[in-house]
């Protein structure tokens, strides 16, 4: 998502470049005891037998100009054709492995990518604690959407005095420069009869919260968390007081929650259909890669899916089925006039050569910040999609975690953003990005019928999965 395409690659030979798939670490059981809730929890993809390799795919011509990218960056070099590397992928299923070889041996130059400078966490400010109730029979904690009331305003005032006091219901809340966090213990405690916790510990900077179920990672000062192993974008840095660890309580809501507790996420409503978005498009090229464009990858990857879904009884609405140029509005407006479903929109990445990985995009939720500055900024208002924040969240994990768990991909984890597709969203939604096209291995999977079948698996599998862990909570409406 951010320029600095390279120029010209050199022709040199390449070590073999490998993407095996990871099979699942965790051998967890769900709340409900149905094989949907996300996989049981971050497991592997499905047991399909990979295709055969194909042909290797004829590196893209130099690019024509194209207008600037409607959502994200525009890539603005000019990619260099070169000898495609030979990449093998492994693939599980059915207990055996099975290699795929694609292409020959090439080297894409060596360019840093831009970082991306974490922010600051915020002072701790001896301010009042505040207390309340969150949990009732067959409830999930603090259930419903996120809204701050006056109390969890910005302080004002430095003077206030600190006080730490369990809520009748056992939860403790910390204030922070005016924002609600909730101890890990009172996290811990609510959740443990699902999960059975049997490890808590905070060592330096460093907590940790597991069983046999579920392992949750953090550090103190961070907005990165891992959960099985899955990387998850905080919107607050985990704060500590007292030798207590402290989560936000809008992370624990629009988070923690939906994710260990999919089953009781509200306003969920059954679907059967999932509109399916091919980004940019006509006129708008998206990202250049060294083998072709991020319009023809994404239309590509979107049929792909499209086949995947529906062999798993899905109905499915493309966006756009040519290299035709929808607007953002016109694909919000399609999502939002298809009854009973849920919205994916594909896209591929740009950057610097060495930059890798899979990253899946939900949309900010109110009164956070964008995980990168080009995504929004601070979402103060509140936008249509904030509606279905914890359904949101929920399919985000489902998919990058099924994605995740099949590849040995670099994890750049489950972002926020408040792109224009995902806004105005009635449905939920979220924004997946395949690879970076600005890599000359990865773009070369990109290209490959191989890998877009794979992936398109891995994503019908974590779509029925994501519906089969709300069923419960779909049942109640």
């Amino acid at each position: 998502m951010t320029p600095g395409l390279h120029s010209k690659i050199t022709k040199a030979v390449l070590a073999t470049f490998v993407f095996a798939l990871a099979s699942a670490s965790f051998d967890v059981a769900r709340a409900e005891d149905k094989p949907g809730f996300f996989k049981k929890l971050f497991g592997g993809g499905s047991k399909e037998t990979p295709p055969e390799a194909e042909t290797k795919p004829a590196p893209a011509s130099k690019p024509r100009s194209e207008p600037p990218k409607t959502t994200r960056k525009p890539a603005t070099s000019t990619p260099t054709t070169g000898k495609p590397p030979r990449v093998i992928i492994t693939t599980t299923g059915g207990g055996t492995k099975k290699k795929v070889e694609i292409g020959k041996t090439t080297t894409p130059p060596k360019t840093a990518s831009k970082t991306e400078t974490p922010k600051p966490a915020p002072k701790l400010e001896p301010i009042q604690d505040v207390t309340k109730s969150v949990a009732k029979d067959n409830e999930a904690p603090m259930k419903g959407e996120f809204k701050e009331d006056d109390d969890d305003k910005p302080a004002t005032t430095k003077s206030e005095a600190v006080s730490v006091l369990p809520s009748k219901d056992g939860w403790e809340i910390v204030k922070i420069e005016g924002r609600d966090y909730v101890t890990a213990e009172s996290i811990r405690n609510f959740y443990n009869p699902v999960y059975g916790f049997t490890t808590f510990r905070l060592q330096g900077n460093h907590f940790w919260l597991g069983s046999s179920k579920l392992i949750l990672k953090a550090q103190i000062g961070s907005q990165e968390m891992l959960i099985n192993n899955i990387k998850f974008i905080l919107s607050y840095p985990l704060q500590s007081y007292n030798g207590k660890v402290l989560f936000s309580r809008l992370d624990l809501c629009k988070l923690i929650d939906p994710v260990l507790y999919p089953s009781h996420i509200q306003n969920a409503e059954y679907f059967d259909t999932v509109v399916v978005d091919a980004g940019h498009g006509g006129h708008d090229a998206g990202a250049r890669g060294v083998y072709g464009y991020e319009k023809d990858f994404a239309l590509k990857m979107a049929m792909s899916v499209r086949t995947a879904l529906m062999q798993r009884g899905f109905k499915v609405i493309l966006t756009r089925a040519n290299d035709t140029f929808i607007t953002l509005g016109g694909r919000v407006a399609i999502a939002n006039q298809t009854p009973k479903s849920i919205f994916l929109s594909f896209h591929f990445n740009s950057g610097g050569s060495a930059a890798t990985g899979i990253e899946t995009w939900a949309l900010t939720p109110q009164n956070a910040s964008a995980t990168i500055s080009r995504g929004g900024g601070y979402n103060l208002n509140g936008v249509t999609g904030n509606k279905q924040d914890s359904a949101n969240i929920a399919l985000a994990t489902a998919v990058h975690a099924s994605v995740i768990s099949r590849f040995k991909f670099v994890d750049r984890g489950v972002k926020r953003a408040q792109w224009s597709v995902l806004t105005g969203c009635k449905r939920p939604g979220i924004l997946f990005e395949g690879g970076f096209l600005t890599n000359g291995p990865e773009c070369l999977l990109v290209a490959s019928d191989t890998y877009r079948q794979q992936v398109s698996a891995a994503v019908a599998d974590a779509v029925v999965n994501y519906r089969k862990a709300l069923e419960s909570a779909m049942a109640k409406r």
